[in-house]
């Protein structure tokens, strides 16, 4: 599901990376949210790390289908000279996968990006090349986390919620602090408890498979343990996807 921007949205005050974004107001949690983090928690992995690619895929996707005629953000979008390395892998990603947008759209944008730099470089030879503002989408993610992260506390102010929440994958180490930092007490301590858990278990996991690949240990790996040393690197350095999470 495509999330469209709304038109003339760069009259708004927020800042200009953020309008790109799926419109989301007040600080109730919104319907769609739940709707999203009810079908997330049932996914493997960190279910921030998931909610904000999806909203990483959705604002590429909002910039290249509905914005590179756009001369503000054009202007905008030069003046960090594009997109970092990871965003710019994310963006070629969409581009060869995604049936609505072209590598047209790419092209529009970077030509703006290459002239700005040729006339900084034709104006100040001896200063070196222009200094970038940060990749637009870094800045996005970073709200766009801390907001997924307060709507995901407000939801577990209902046990209903911590039922589902208990039993999913939880939370990768960065997106755990970001979430207990948005949490009241109760529900900040209920996120520690888990995780105490979580990573108790995965200790024991980790050990189990050490073990059972030694020489002299005949015993058969479970599946929770052959796949141990693979959430340990999720549930500490957080979730990297090889595919897209958004579908046309």
């Amino acid at each position: 599901m495509i999330f469209h921007p709304l038109k003339n949205r760069h009259k708004s005050d927020r800042p200009w990376y953020m309008l790109l974004a799926r419109e989301e107001t007040g600080n109730a949690v919104p319907a769609l949210f739940t709707y999203h983090l009810q079908e997330t928690l049932t996914k493997p992995g960190c279910v921030l790390c998931r909610l904000v690619r999806e909203n990483e895929e959705q604002w590429l996707w909002n910039l290249l289908y509905e914005y590179t005629g756009d001369p503000q953000i054009h202007a905008r979008f030069a003046d960090s000279l594009g997109l970092c390395g990871e965003h710019a892998a994310l963006m070629h990603k969409i581009v060869e996968k995604r049936q609505l947008v072209t590598p047209s759209g790419v092209a529009r944008l970077y030509e703006t990006v290459s002239h700005k730099e040729l006339s900084h470089l034709a104006r100040s030879s001896q200063k070196g090349t222009t200094k970038a503002e940060e990749c637009p989408l870094c800045r996005y993610r970073e709200q766009a986390t801390e907001r997924k992260a307060s709507f995901l506390t407000q939801a577990l102010l209902d046990e209903a919620w911590q039922r589902k929440y208990a039993v999913s994958d939880g939370l990768c180490q960065r997106h755990l602090e970001t979430a207990v930092e948005q949490a009241n007490r109760s529900v900040a301590r209920l996120l520690r408890e888990d995780h105490a858990r979580r990573l108790q278990d995965l200790a024991h996991l980790l050990q189990e498979l050490q073990r059972k690949q030694r020489y002299d240990v005949s015993e058969q790996l479970i599946p929770d343990e052959a796949n141990s040393w693979r959430e340990a690197l999720w549930r500490f350095g957080g979730m990297q996807f090889d595919t897209l999470l958004v579908s046309d």
